[in-house]
């Protein structure tokens, strides 16, 4: 590998596959391996910031170490704590930052890291595409429907596609106020706990 940091922007889906075939490359298994570590927050905190700082200053069992950091968002603090971490790297020591949107990184981090954009899923943007053109009885029932599969969906479904829907709203120049109401919306998908129906009704009723 040429890099020690990399940004791996993408689906989650995407990311894994591309993270297993780097591990496929260099002939090592994740599972069970103490020199591939994963941290994963819906929020990455700076505390998590610095644990990873120490753990990636200990000695390599093997050749080298990899870390992979998946999180929904960074806090700035966290990002200037990574920010040390990366720019004195220990010796073959890489890190893999898996997010969505490059937006929510500092631009001091992002240009510490290898920026590597994955092939996207287009299912869940061509969702998001198709209910911001329904009428808001049509955008009911699909928060119905939505709820109804919120286990064959998986985790994070609910995130991806608001993720999804506030990427478009960009595109097409919403309303600033728009934009704020859908991202107030978002931060509470995250929570195991969080009724997708509820807040996707809220959604539809906010751009109707």
């Amino acid at each position: 590998m040429e890099h020690h940091a990399y940004l791996l922007l993408g689906e989650k889906s995407a990311a894994e596959a591309h993270l297993q075939n780097i591990f496929s490359e260099l002939g090592i298994s994740a599972v069970g391996n103490p020199d591939v570590r994963s941290l994963d927050a819906d929020v990455f905190l700076v505390d998590d910031a610095r644990q990873l700082n120490e753990e990636a200053q200990a000695k390599a069992f093997g050749a080298q170490k990899i870390f992979v950091i998946r999180a929904s968002r960074f806090t700035p603090e966290a990002q200037n704590a990574l920010l040390k971490t990366f720019e004195e790297p220990t010796p073959h020591t890489h890190f893999f930052v898996v997010a969505r949107d490059e937006s929510v990184f500092l631009p001091t981090l992002l240009s510490r890291m290898h920026i590597v954009r994955l092939q996207a899923e287009r299912k869940v943007e061509t969702e998001a595409e198709t209910f911001l053109k329904m009428p808001l009885a049509k955008r009911i029932n699909f928060a119905r429907k939505f709820a109804d599969e919120k286990e064959a969906r998986g985790v994070g479904a609910l995130s991806a596609f608001l993720d999804s829907l506030l990427l478009i709203l960009k595109k097409d120049n919403a309303p600033l106020s728009t934009l704020e109401k859908v991202f107030k919306v978002r931060l509470f998908a995250d929570d195991s706990s969080a009724m997708s129906r509820l807040i996707i009704e809220h959604v539809a009723l906010v751009l109707n």
